[in-house]
């Protein structure tokens, strides 16, 4: 796989326990903290929010992360407009 083609995987999410979650197709990392990770995903933007998240791995030639603390939710946007947690806010 030549390094042009580390982004173009396919997306899944893996969720063990509301505990663990485990997503591919990862392109970028926008913004995270302890409540709520921004991602862009090959399919779209991706919004996660929790309690105590924390990143325990992201292989960036992969595109895969790993988050570790309570999953509350994962949203899709699609929305180009709409590219951080604190761009949707301040609207």
């Amino acid at each position: 796989m030549s390094a042009g083609d580390s982004h173009n995987h396919d997306h899944d999410i893996r969720l063990r326990g509301r505990s663990e979650l485990e997503i591919t197709g990862v392109q970028k990392v926008s913004s995270f903290d302890v409540h709520a990770f921004e991602l862009v995903t090959t399919a779209g933007h991706l919004h996660i929010e929790g309690d105590a998240l924390h990143m325990k791995h992201f292989d960036v030639q992969a595109g895969i992360v790993r988050i570790e603390g309570r999953i509350i939710g994962l949203q899709y946007d699609d929305d180009a407009k709409k590219k951080t947690f604190v761009g949707r806010l301040l609207r």
